[in-house]
């Protein structure tokens, strides 16, 4: 975990790839030079961030335990998204990530809470009017679990996630990009 403030503030969870970062089925994130920012992310971000939400992001990154990646060049990788980021005059408050592949059955990897639910307490964050955006089922489920609102994209995995899990992925809304995900979060507001 990362994290540069965010006390009293309304929160948004965010998936980082695929979601915020380009992702695709087969690729794995390894190196911060193969990192890209969809081109919607900073505008998204900005948006939410001028609507009073506190960004937190919220990622499974398994090819920690699975030996592909070290925590230190994921910490480079984040280094290079918080330094993208910047550039466009949005600052990212925390990240916090699971490390362990899907066979550990870790209790940290979504669709589990406790990464979310770590960021609440550690950052004086509410539930209330929170909100998850991801292209994945798991996002989904962890919005669910947590009682928030969630937002499924079509970006990233999301179109085959879709394709899989049909009217079983149940969202609370399903959007083309973040750009659209945040204008409608914005426009709608979180679970109460």
């Amino acid at each position: 975990m990362t994290r540069s403030g965010g006390k009293g503030r309304k929160v948004v969870f965010l998936d980082r790839d695929g979601a915020l970062v380009a992702d695709k089925p087969g690729f794995y994130l390894l190196h911060p030079d193969k990192l890209h920012l969809y081109r919607n992310t900073p505008k998204a971000l900005k948006l939410l961030r001028d609507a009073g939400y506190t960004l937190v992001i919220v990622t499974n990154q398994s090819g920690i335990g699975r030996g592909w990646i070290t925590h230190e060049v994921l910490g480079r990788i984040h280094a290079k998204l918080r330094g993208l980021l910047k550039r466009h005059g949005v600052t990212i408050d925390a990240i916090y990530y699971c490390p362990h592949a899907p066979e550990q059955r870790c209790r940290c990897r979504k669709p589990m809470t406790v990464l979310p639910r770590r960021a609440v307490r550690e950052m004086g964050l509410s539930l209330e009017g929170a909100a998850i955006i991801g292209d994945k089922r798991a996002d989904v489920d962890m919005g669910r679990r947590l009682g928030i609102t969630s937002i499924h994209l079509g970006t990233g995995h999301g179109k085959s996630q879709r394709a899989k899990y049909g009217r079983a992925l149940k969202p609370s809304h399903s959007t083309s990009n973040i750009l659209t995900a945040a204008r409608w979060l914005i426009k709608h507001g979180g679970a109460a």
